[in-house]
């Protein structure tokens, strides 16, 4: 079966062109997402995530429709490959799991992604031995948070104790007099 997944960022944005090119193009039933791209959580493509069994096919009208990024991508291909789901981008002929040549292009972008990752790690390992040689603390700076954070507590327990006094002054006398009073000296 052939699956479409459709989306758009905003809702005043026109989903129904890319609907109608995704029947064009033989989708069966189609999802879809009025949500910004960088959202992980979008209804139409989890409900399609679920909905797909091994031999369907997503079609997309452009890979940006369904991706976040290229981690993101080659996260959401792995999860195809395991359950035997193709996949296929209209725009973009390239991105078509169902072929070799699609395929090849796939692991390439795998490949960089996986670089990229290897790289971070080596220069964040770097970068931590480093900081080591020059005897530097690794972590958040020590400092004088206790000593503030009873400081700040004493002054909102005593500012709190003022309040409830005024509160119960106020509530047995009634007096508005007082209560501007009281209101004036607390700082």
């Amino acid at each position: 079966m052939i699956v479409g997944y459709a989306r758009v960022s905003i809702s005043h944005q026109n989903i129904s062109t890319q609907i109608e090119i995704l029947e064009k193009n033989g989708c069966e039933k189609i999802f879809t997402d009025i949500a910004s791209g960088v959202r992980e959580n979008r209804a139409g493509l989890n409900e399609m995530l679920t909905y797909l069994r091994k031999g369907d096919i997503i079609m997309i009208y452009e890979t940006d429709r369904i991706f976040r990024s290229l981690k993101n991508m080659i996260g959401l291909i792995e999860k195809f490959n395991e359950k035997g789901i193709l996949f296929k981008s209209i725009t973009e002929p390239a991105f078509d799991t169902t072929s070799a040549n699609g395929k090849f292009i796939i692991q390439i972008f795998g490949a960089a992604a996986e670089f990229e990752k290897n790289l971070i790690s080596e220069r964040t390992k770097s970068g931590l031995e480093g900081t080591r040689r020059r005897n530097k603390l690794l972590g958040r700076p020590k400092g004088q948070v206790k000593n503030h954070w009873k400081n700040t507590s004493m002054r909102n327990i005593f500012t709190t104790i003022r309040i409830f006094r005024l509160i119960k002054l106020v509530n047995r006398q009634g007096l508005v007099r007082q209560l501007f009073i009281e209101l004036t000296k607390i700082k």
